[in-house]
Parts: C-alpha cells; sequence; structure tokens
C-alpha cells in the first residue's frame, strides 16, 4: 500500500536524523572524556580512536530505543498538525496500518538492539578493556612525552627520554635493576636512538654510541663499556584475569553466562539488557497516542508529556539496576513491575479512544459528555 510506505518513509527519515544528532551528542561526549584521559597520560594518543570506536556499543544501547520513540512521535504529530492523518482515516485508512509500520520499525529497531547487546556490546567491551589495562602495563616508548621517567612492563628498569619524535629518540638514561644473581646495576647513556619492534612484539631499542655503567654498593670498582650500536628488549606483560574477576565485569559477559553467573550484578545486567530490547516496542506503542494532537495546539503540544514518560522509565530502570547491582532490590520483580506498568499505560492510551472505550467512559460519566 502507498500510504504504508509513505508513512514507514516519513517515520523512518525522522529515527535516522534524531539517530545521528543523538549519535553526535553522544560521541562528542564520549571523545571529551578520551581527549581528558589522554592530555593526563591515562590513555595513549593513538588509542583515541579505537576507543570511540569501541564505545558505540554503550551509546547504542540509550540510542536505539530514544531514535524509534523520538522518530514516531515527530513524524505522527506532524501528520496530525498537517492534517494528513485526519485525511488518511477520512479515506479509509485503518489505525490497524499504523500499528503495521510501528511494528515493522519495532521489528528493525529491536534486530540492531539484538545484536549489539549479544555480540557487540560484550565484545566491544572486552577489547576496550584490554587495549587501556595493555597501554597501563605495556605503554609505548613512542608515545611518551619528552621528560618523563618510565617504568618497564617488569618493573626491572627506568627509561627516561629526552626528546620524541615519532621512533627517533634523543637524551635516553636507562637505569636497570640487578635481576639475576651476579649481575650488577647498570645505567646506560646515549644521545640518540630509535624505538622499533621485533617479530614476536617485544619492543626493541636501538642506541647509537651508548655508554655502560655498571656498579655495586659493596665493591668500589666501575666497569664502563662503550658500543657503537646497543639493542635493549623490553618485552610485553600480559593481561591476566581470573574467573572471579572475569565474572565480576558483568558488560563483557553473554546472555548465557549472565544466566548461569549467581552474583548480583550479572542478574541486574541480564534484566536490563532485556528491558532494553522491551522497552523498543513498548514504548513505540506508548508514544502512537501521545503523538496526536490538534493542529491548533502545534507540534510540541504533546513531546513534553511524552518525553517525561520516556524519561522517568529509563530513570527507574537505571535506578533499580544499581540497587540491584548491590544486593538492595530483586531485579526480577522491580523490573517486571516497571515494565508491567507501563505495558499496561500503552494499552490504555491505545484504546482510550476506541468505541468500547467510549461507550464505558459515557456509563461511568454521563454527565460529562452531556456537557
Amino acid at each position: 500500500m502507498i500510504i504504508r510506505r509513505y508513512i514507514v518513509k516519513e517515520t523512518f527519515k525522522s529515527q535516522i536524523a534524531i539517530l545521528v544528532i543523538l549519535f553526535m551528542i553522544f560521541f562528542s561526549q564520549k571523545l571529551i572524556r578520551i581527549m581528558s584521559s589522554a592530555v593526563d597520560g591515562d590513555v595513549p594518543s593513538n588509542l583515541i580512536m579505537p576507543l570511540l570506536l569501541l564505545g558505540v556499543s554503550s551509546m547504542a544501547q540509550l540510542i536505539l530505543p530514544l531514535s524509534l520513540f523520538l522518530g514516531i512521535l515527530v513524524a505522527f504529530g506532524r501528520f496530525y498538525t498537517d492534517s494528513e492523518m485526519v485525511a488518511m482515516y477520512a479515506c479509509g485508512v485503518k489505525k490497524w496500518v499504523i500499528y503495521q509500520v510501528v511494528i515493522f520499525l519495532s521489528i528493525i529497531t529491536c534486530a540492531v538492539s539484538a545484536a549489539n547487546l549479544v555480540w557487540f556490546g560484550p565484545w566491544s567491551s572486552i577489547q576496550e578493556e584490554h587495549l587501556v589495562e595493555n597501554a597501563k602495563l605495556n605503554p609505548s616508548l613512542a608515545g611518551l612525552l619528552a621528560g618523563q621517567f618510565q617504568q618497564t612492563a617488569k618493573g626491572d628498569s627506568v627509561i627516561y627520554i629526552g626528546e620524541v619524535d615519532r621512533s627517533n629518540i634523543k637524551h635516553i638514561f636507562i637505569a636497570q635493576h640487578s635481576t639475576k644473581p651476579g649481575q650488577r646495576p647498570s645505567i646506560i647513556l646515549s644521545d640518540q636512538g630509535k624505538i622499533a619492534h621485533d617479530a614476536e612484539g617485544n619492543q626493541v631499542i636501538l642506541l647509537d654510541n651508548a655508554n655502560r655503567y655498571e656498579a655495586t654498593n659493596q665493591l668500589k670498582d666501575f666497569k664502563i663499556s662503550q658500543f657503537d650500536n646497543y639493542q635493549a628488549i623490553i618485552k610485553p606483560k600480559t593481561l591476566e584475569l581470573t574467573d572471579d574477576e572475569a565474572k565480576d565485569k558483568v558488560d563483557q559477559l553473554s546472555f548465557s553466562e549472565l544466566r548461569e553467573t549467581k552474583t548480583a550484578k550479572a542478574k541486574a545486567e541480564y534484566y536490563w539488557r532485556i528491558s532494553l530490547l522491551i522497552s523498543i516496542p513498548m514504548m513505540a506503542f506508548l508514544v502512537i497516542p501521545l503523538s496526536a494532537s490538534n493542529p491548533r495546539q502545534g507540534r510540541l503540544a504533546r513531546i513534553l508529556p511524552a518525553i517525561l514518560l520516556y524519561l522517568v522509565y529509563f530513570l527507574l530502570e537505571s535506578s533499580i539496576k544499581a540497587h540491584a547491582s548491590k544486593g538492595r532490590l530483586d531485579p526480577t520483580l522491580w523490573f517486571n513491575i516497571v515494565n508491567g506498568i507501563y505495558f499496561l499505560l500503552a494499552i490504555i492510551f491505545n484504546i482510550w479512544d476506541s468505541i468500547p472505550m467510549r461507550k464505558l467512559r459515557y456509563r461511568l460519566l454521563p454527565a460529562r459528555f452531556a456537557s
């Protein structure tokens, strides 16, 4: 039907436009946080873009349901304000066509959201943590700021670099502790060198005209060595998590793992993800009657109460998740209560102007209809 395709097209266009706007807002906030961490030295500058891309999953969890909600609200509100919806009903278009459009868009949005919650979300959370933790454990020497002392991953050496220009370094100071029996502490000095990586992924420092000084506190002899080319290898430190630590990071667990994990955090995360999926069709049907407005009222007449209902819903859900993660609430009970209340509201709002409901209202409040 042409009318159905028209409604889908206009509503989908509104949803995509709102999705882009919301994405840019969340993306800018994420960029500011990552840039602040990079300025403080907590995150290397070369990880800014990967962390931004991996953060798309956490943004999509909230903006996908909101984009459909606002898309229906804006598109249908325009239909009512421009009297297009009245013309459709006058031409014999049934209200079921409107519901078909909402069901179709809800299925598409639910499919994308489910893929994000089931696969991309946990995967991106794991990758993001690995990038940040590995950067802390194995800081890239090429990414060091000039004039910083940096300890190696094993903790047996301290490195100072005076100037850094990509892979070229100048004024290098390396202090090595004695970690093996019979090995003496040493200090290595060089005016210039380079940073490279070997086939095993180890960081390699190549120094030109280096001097090495070895000595101990007990013995007064010093050993001085000169090298035309000196090579130091820094092996990366691997990140290891115990099973308990892995289960505590519930945002990295799949649906099946969350269901099998018997912790308060896992249970709260499990019902939170289910609520995110349920909220997409539920809030979409709830906003259908809220988008109906009189042309004299303007396009923004119903936006405020609709957005207020949406904010109250997600604030309640977020609060339940926070308290349930600490074991203060039963997420099964409270998530179902909130979802049940909004499901009943969606049903009531959609049947409020139906003929059976009008007859019931007339029987209960005859004086109001007579006036």
